[in-house]
């Protein structure tokens, strides 16, 4: 539950930072994650096994942040998108194992969640003082 309110926070925080001070590609970074969210909450996180719905999610969020990143200018989104890609393997690795792997699985996931929204948070960071800076 605290990994979830964390989460949560974090994803706020990333949202309203990207649409307060970011550009064009933050913001539709920003839309993609709470959309991911959303559709990722409304399926079953009982994480008892391969979660094949978001699994669908975060490869979607997958290939709008590999899209994202070969079409923009900025740094954050090839990491975002290296950060996805590892998440989105997680799922993967987790069809493989037939014995507890749960907690393990929900780790993995949440961690790697946790480092896409922080990349969004720092390319924010960067084009917000870009943008103050070409003002001056």
């Amino acid at each position: 539950m605290v990994l979830e309110i964390l989460g949560l926070l974090l994803l706020v925080a990333a949202a309203a930072t990207a649409f307060g001070w970011g550009g064009r590609d933050e913001r539709i970074a920003a839309v993609a994650f709470v959309l991911a969210t959303l559709l990722s909450w409304a399926t079953d996180n009982a994480y008892n096994g391969t979660q094949m719905n978001v699994l669908i999610v975060d490869f979607a969020l997958l290939l709008g942040l590999v899209s994202l990143a070969l079409t923009s200018d900025r740094f954050w989104p090839m990491y975002a998108a290296a950060f996805q890609l590892v998440g989105t393997i997680v799922h993967v690795a987790s069809m493989t194992q037939t014995d507890d792997f749960a907690w393990a699985y929900a780790v993995g996931l949440i961690f790697w969640s946790y480092a896409v929204m922080v990349a969004l948070l720092a390319g924010t960071w960067v084009e917000g003082r870009h943008r103050r800076s070409m003002q001056m």
